[in-house]
């Protein structure tokens, strides 16, 4: 009688090129760089950027700007991303919307301009707080540009849209919300107080800017708590079959972990709960979220990259695509030090629970 062969693993060429990559570097773990860019409506455009392989881009926080994730991201980049960190309008070195900035749509539809003037065909969106709506909205516009979406501590769902509606009503409770942010950012800086020379640095090139900016910040403020329907758009996500990795600390203070899940639930997502963690965590552990990352293209996230190529790495490039004509510096793998431990549930089933965390070879 005739044994079957053993199953073959199925192919997975992109997650193959990448892994490639990251362990063919033999440089230092670059700096990004910074880079401006003017798009074809005269916008000025500050990014960040490093590394080699998939596009992945990466919104930040309101009030924050992409370079302050320098230390994440280039960590990031030596997985086998390509990391292109956009500044929001108002935010960093990009130029505010005028009156447009109380439009959330303008918000989104700069993020669409940007990917376009870059030659960005396929990428994974990664975004934080305020920058985790905007590259849900990307997504929902942009379905087949997408390879997967990664909202972390973001201000998405119908139970964050909620709580922002009642604020409209109930005297205060806008305020507290702005108050208890004030708060988690206070204790990220307590604890990150070793990094905070670092952080400074991070900022300084831009001070200038910031501080030109800061009369549309209430903009950005208004915009994000006045945009309603996310649940629809993270529901067209599920609909049109995006992959979706929702990443949440569970001591969020200003975006309150029960709204991640149930924004989880809406994009039928993958869950990663960050343990004792607040709204910034990844600003004063560098390590954590390229460890999940990497423990991530083990499963979904790889699996999401390989499933939605239409081709090669190239092929997620236009033709003389601007993301790859800047420079790319690499980054040599090495090994990280997480200070967090996660919980990944699968969207097929929240009772199957992955903890992860600790040392990790990584980048």
């Amino acid at each position: 009688m005739a044994v079957a062969p053993p199953p073959t693993a199925p192919s997975r060429p992109v997650l193959e090129h990448m892994r490639a990559l990251a362990d063919a570097v033999e440089t230092k773990p670059p700096r990004l760089r910074r880079r401006e860019v003017i798009l074809a409506d005269g916008h000025r455009v500050g990014l960040s950027m490093c590394g080699e392989g998939v596009p992945l881009v990466v919104v930040h926080g309101i009030m924050a700007e992409g370079m302050l994730y320098a230390r994440t991201l280039r960590r990031i980049a030596g997985l086998g991303f390509r990391v292109i960190a956009v500044d929001s309008a108002g935010h960093g070195r990009t130029a505010p919307l005028g009156a447009g900035g109380f439009r959330w749509r303008s918000y989104v539809d700069l993020h669409r301009r940007v990917l376009d003037h870059l030659g960005i065909e396929q990428a994974v969106l990664l975004g934080h707080s305020m920058g985790g709506r905007i590259v849900v909205d990307v997504a929902a516009a942009e379905v087949d540009r997408v390879l997967a979406v990664i909202p972390t501590n973001a201000a998405i769902g119908g139970g964050f849209d909620r709580f922002t509606r009642l604020g409209r009503y109930v005297p205060g409770l806008l305020p507290l919300g702005i108050g208890l942010l004030g708060v988690d950012i206070a204790s990220t800086v307590v604890r990150a107080r070793r990094d905070a020379g670092a952080l400074a640095r991070l900022a300084a090139p831009s001070l200038g800017d910031r501080v030109r900016a800061l009369p549309s910040l209430p903009a950005a403020f208004v915009a994000t708590i006045g945009n309603q329907g996310s649940d629809a758009r993270l529901r067209s996500l599920r609909d049109e079959g995006v992959p979706v990795i929702v990443v949440h600390s569970n001591r969020d203070l200003a975006i309150w972990y029960p709204f991640a899940r149930g924004a989880a639930a809406a994009a039928g997502a993958t869950l990663v709960t960050v343990e004792g963690a607040g709204h910034s965590w990844m600003l004063e552990d560098p390590d954590s979220l390229p460890a999940m990352l990497a423990q991530l293209l083990d499963g979904p996230l790889g699996e999401a990259i390989d499933g939605r190529a239409r081709g090669s790495i190239d092929d997620m490039f236009g033709p003389d695509a601007l993301a790859r004509s800047l420079d790319r510096p690499r980054s040599r793998p090495y090994r990280l030090k997480p200070r967090h431990r996660w919980q990944v549930e699968a969207a097929s089933d929240r009772n199957s629970v992955l903890t992860a965390g600790g040392d990790q070879q990584g980048a």
